[in-house]
């Protein structure tokens, strides 16, 4: 199973621009999921940008960025779909092999653990029928909204009408799907925008920054 890491790190952050390379304890954002891929011992550590800077910056610390993303990935509209596009139209023309498993490293989650992600990798090659597999961390579900008539309203048809407030454990269980994502790339050739699959399979990932550790020595070598 050909296995490569994809560190999406756009250029053109409007709400915090250049956050993919904030300097975080002396190092630029994007080197901490690099070297996490790095740490995880797969095929190839992929940088997707279209900035020439965030790709010099990345390759100075392992990262392999072949070419910068063409316009339809790069835009303000673009998603993570067009992202994958653009590597599948133009990996193999730079000779690089399409992968089998995709891990997607957001350069804005940087708090992961490298057994869960492996956990997942092994999820998908002993179960061919999965499509994907998504980390997650525990939420809590007491949302609410704005309704029409200007209150507060509970997101969730569960929270009991007879409590205005209501302990976490009287709701069905959330889960927040930012962490990570590891998916087959045949999943986006058959799934387009639906390339995780109909139903990812949920790991749990709880978020320590210790998790971090393996990763500040890539960052020194």
């Amino acid at each position: 199973m050909r296995i490569y890491a994809l560190i999406p790190a756009r250029s053109g952050s409007k709400g915090l621009p250049d956050k993919n390379i904030m300097d975080i304890d002396g190092h630029p954002l994007i080197a901490y999921a690099i070297a996490f891929g790095r740490a995880l011992g797969i095929d190839r550590v992929m940088l997707s940008t279209d900035s020439e800077r965030y790709a010099e910056i990345g390759r100075r610390y392992g990262a392999e960025c072949p070419f910068l993303r063409s316009e339809a990935a790069a835009s303000d509209a673009s998603r993570e779909e067009d992202i994958l596009g653009d590597l599948h139209a133009r990996l193999p023309a730079h000779g690089i092999e399409l992968p089998d498993v995709w891990v997607w490293l957001k350069p804005t989650s940087p708090f992961r653990s490298l057994a869960k992600v492996r956990e997942g990798l092994e999820v998908l090659r002993a179960r061919p029928e999965v499509d994907s597999v998504r980390l997650v961390c525990e939420a809590d579900a007491r949302l609410q909204i704005i309704n029409g008539e200007g209150y507060l309203e509970a997101l969730l048809k569960e929270w009991p009408p007879e409590y205005s407030k209501v302990p976490r454990n009287r709701l069905v269980r959330t889960y927040l799907p930012f962490p990570l994502e590891i998916f087959r790339h045949s999943s986006w050739v058959k799934g387009g925008t639906a390339f995780m699959g109909r139903g990812p399979f949920l790991i749990s990932s709880l978020l320590f920054i210790a998790t971090n550790a393996a990763c500040q020595a890539g960052l020194r070598m």
